[in-house]
């Protein structure tokens, strides 16, 4: 009998990161312009995101994110250090 896969329910951001296929340094940037949430579990060095709340929030806000203003400079300042570093 084959087990399916188990998909992790509380992720550190580099796993987040990872599953989202961005870099932590893109994680980042969004999460300080607001396009992810805050993390729901935040212990001195234990940080961890709820997948899938995050998941959730990523597929029915994107559009709404995309016309916030703070969040669309936000990407643009990273799509503009990436232009840079190439």
């Amino acid at each position: 009998m084959t087990r399916a896969p188990v998909q992790p329910v509380f992720v550190d951001r580099k796993t987040a990161a990872e599953m989202l296929m961005i870099s932590v340094d893109t994680f980042d940037t969004w999460l300080r312009a607001g396009f992810i949430p805050a993390p729901p579990i935040d212990r001195g060095q234990i940080v961890r995101w709820h997948w899938p709340s995050l998941e959730e929030r990523l597929a029915g806000g994107a559009d709404a994110a995309h016309h916030d203003p703070s969040v669309m400079g936000a990407l643009n300042v990273q799509k503009g250090r990436n232009r840079a570093a190439a």
